[in-house]
């Protein structure tokens, strides 16, 4: 049976919560962190409702070192005893099959946890190699803001699949199939697939942005070059590239695709022209 109750209601989520929350990238990852810690706090209302509270630190840590050969002879074993093997590498002899099952979906949960984790750590550790140490004295907002502006989004999605990578055994092994924390761990990765795509579609976009903002700065410096008066290159930017737009998508050039099909004002031509020194 699945505790409905907050995750603050758990004392280890909410020091968690806590913790991560105060993590400069904390919002970038601030969906997958919830999911992930929903699914530690219910396995340790299952653990903690069993008859083994003495043991419970000591399973979970074991199960968690020693995760990918549980999972390996898990996986292999045909009378599917992942139990038993939870119980014979944590030593913890008295644990039921639910709680068994419970230490090692929790154990794929902090390893999915520590995958997020390290990448904010490492990141923001990134974001001020140029100095001898972070400031001190920046707001707390400019101080995120500066270390957001640092993300590199392939390390970003290397971190999402190491975060699905982790949970996905609980989704893959037959004995789980039927555990009610099956469906968390489940919408978890889905959760992740889906922030992972957004991710690529913004790279993609970026991508024809920065194409298209090269192509109006090269046809602006030909139309300096060609001698024409400067006052008049934005607007003659903005007519040639209202043109191109227009033209049927067989003759279009590569760099006008969905994202840029849509012709920018003048104020928008002029904006990239003068960020790009052309005028």
């Amino acid at each position: 049976m699945i505790d409905n109750h907050p995750i603050l209601h758990s004392a280890l989520t909410a020091g968690l919560i806590q913790y991560l929350s105060g993590q400069p990238l904390y919002e970038f990852c601030n969906e997958q962190l919830t999911d992930v810690c929903e699914l530690i706090n219910q396995c340790c209302v299952r653990i903690q409702t069993g008859d083994i509270d003495s043991d419970l630190s000591s399973m979970c840590i074991h199960t968690t070192m020693h995760e990918e050969t549980i999972f390996q002879y898990a996986s292999t074993d045909n009378r599917a005893r992942l139990a038993h093997w939870v119980r014979q590498y944590s030593k913890c002899h008295s644990a039921s099959e639910r709680e068994a099952h419970a230490a090692y979906i929790m154990a794929c949960a902090v390893k999915a946890l520590g995958a997020l984790a390290d990448w904010m750590r490492d990141t923001d550790k990134a974001a001020w190699s140029h100095v001898a140490e972070p400031p001190t004295d920046w707001p707390w907002d400019l101080y995120c803001q500066f270390v957001e502006m640092q993300v590199d989004p392939n390390e970003r999605i290397q971190a999402l699949d190491q975060y699905v990578l982790y949970l996905e055994p609980i989704t893959s092994l037959p004995c789980l199939i039927n555990d009610e924390l099956l469906p968390i761990a489940d919408s978890a990765i889905k959760n992740a697939i889906r922030c992972k795509g957004g991710i690529i579609s913004g790279m993609e976009r970026n991508k024809d942005i920065v194409a298209r903002d090269a192509a109006i700065i090269h046809q602006g410096r030909h139309y300096l070059a060609s001698g024409m008066p400067e006052r008049n290159i934005a607007t003659a930017v903005h007519a040639w590239l209202k043109r191109e737009v227009a033209k049927p998508p067989k003759q279009r050039l590569g760099w006008i695709t969905l994202e840029t099909e849509k012709a920018l004002s003048r104020k928008s031509v002029d904006t990239i022209l003068k960020r790009n020194l052309v005028l």
